[in-house]
């Protein structure tokens, strides 16, 4: 009999990151997904931006992880060949104060 160490529900983005972590730590993961094919689900419907961390308090939490997960990611896709396209953004001021 296999034993398997961790069940990821879900093979979005997030779930595939999280399978792909857990492996490369040493466990033995299955990932279980509803639907008939990996990111169709809420992976599908989001808006494929990268955050730069711009909408949050400067300094935050979240601000430090957006940027540092923006670096790392844009890494990844450069180290494993994997096509991307960044965008820009405009931001103006809607308040003169």
């Amino acid at each position: 009999m296999q034993t398997i160490d961790c069940v990821v529900a879900g093979a979005g983005v997030v779930g595939l990151a999280i399978a792909r972590a857990l492996a490369l730590s040493g466990r033995e993961v299955v990932v279980i997904e509803k639907a008939d094919a990996i990111g169709t689900v809420t992976s599908s419907r989001n808006s494929e931006v990268i955050h730069a961390g711009l909408y949050y308090a400067p300094g935050s939490l979240k601000a430090r992880l957006c940027v540092e997960g923006r670096r790392l990611l844009y890494a990844y896709c450069a180290e494993h060949n994997i096509g991307h396209r960044p965008a820009g953004k405009l931001i103006v001021a809607s308040d003169p104060g």
